[in-house]
């Protein structure tokens, strides 16, 4: 029986695939714009936002600097939240970077042999966030006209991931393997990082360009819409497309205040695009099964969070009425992340020389 509803289930995904080409052709300037849209945010947020944070990274982990980050908060990590010293820099890094950061700096733990598969699997739970650059401007500034209540969103999911570590540590014991208390650097760290960090963001900005073409196809024959009236969200298209990709807040522009907690639980999703993102980083090397299992129990506990939270930074009561806020400032890196993608490339082509001439 298993068989052919797995053998059916791909006929459906054939079929599906099939008509999304189709709309592809024949409704190809509406697609255009999407892709267009997402390429722009890729090369003026996405790009000059994690690539940094990307390669340094894999500095931090490659030199052995994540140990000496750690230490200043050994007693809390080992008491309270129940984790080896060593790895709550991976942990504040995670949280602070941005999603698809966490996922690589786990990765670089398990490629240099600092950790084992399951304490990755369990890191990957914990070690994932919007970081307050992006819920400071999309949330706060674009949404609200108020970095506070960007603020209010981001502590609800770092408070809750700290919560969820502090359980799983408890559950599942996390081993450091080697723990690399000899802080070294050299060029081939820097350069070895630096490439690296630019094969993550093509994984990266790829699925955010795809999934850009799957939105727009859904709201051009209406299906966001249907949906959102279905479910009681009517006028709330945002934040459904914000479940598919989380970049899609940055573009509501405006929301109610009562709407501060589902933001806050999407923000600890982080979206379906973000998810298949970390997949696509992660690749075979761990499950994310556990990841996904507790994923729902981090969103719910982020709603709960930004309850007290509001009650406690913002005490005056919230007007129920959507709050219209202007873009502060339209931001134009399109330029340099070109540069950042030629230097990148040039990297790429004299390593490849440097190696040809040893051999």
């Amino acid at each position: 029986m298993k068989a052919y509803l797995k053998e059916l289930m791909y006929y459906i995904l054939a079929g599906l695939i099939v008509w999304y080409c189709i709309i592809l052709i024949t409704d190809g300037v509406h697609i255009k714009q999407g892709i267009i849209d997402s390429i722009e945010a890729c090369m003026n947020i996405i790009i000059p936002s994690l690539f940094a944070f990307m390669a340094a990274s894999g500095i931090i982990v490659s030199s052995g600097l994540y140990s000496f980050i750690s230490k200043p908060f050994s007693l809390f990590s080992r008491f309270i939240i129940g984790m080896p010293s060593s790895l709550f820099s991976i942990f504040l890094i995670s949280n602070i970077a941005g999603y698809p950061v966490g996922a690589k700096l786990i990765c670089d733990m398990y490629d240099n042999n600092n950790i084992n598969k399951k304490t990755a699997q369990v890191m990957q739970c914990f070690c994932f966030g919007a970081g307050p650059a992006f819920v400071g401007s999309a949330v706060g500034l674009e949404l609200f006209g108020s970095v506070k209540i960007g603020m209010i969103v981001f502590l609800s999911c770092v408070i809750s991931n700290l919560a969820l570590a502090a359980v799983m540590c408890r559950l599942f014991k996390l081993k450091v393997i080697q723990n690399n208390t000899n802080l070294h650097f050299d060029s081939a760290i820097l350069t070895d990082s630096v490439l690296s960090a630019g094969k993550s963001l093509v994984s990266v900005c790829t699925l955010i360009v795809f999934f850009s073409t799957l939105i727009t196809t859904l709201e051009h024959y209406g299906i966001i819409g249907s949906i959102c009236r279905r479910v009681g969200l009517n006028g709330s298209e945002g934040l459904l497309r914000s479940v598919l990709d989380i970049t899609n807040l940055a573009r509501m522009h405006s929301a109610a205040y009562s709407l501060i907690p589902v933001i806050a639980g999407i923000c600890s999703l982080g979206g379906i695009c973000v998810i298949i993102q970390i997949k696509a980083l992660t690749a075979s090397r761990y499950s994310l099964k556990l990841f996904v299992l507790t994923r729902p129990i981090v969103c719910a506990l982020s709603v709960v969070n930004s309850f007290w939270l509001l009650k406690i930074m913002l005490p005056d009561s919230l007007e129920t009425a959507a709050c219209k806020s202007g873009i502060f400032v339209k931001v134009n890196n399109f330029v340099p992340s070109v540069c950042l993608i030629l230097m990148i490339f040039l990297l790429k082509i004299k390593k490849r020389v440097a190696f040809s001439k040893r051999v």
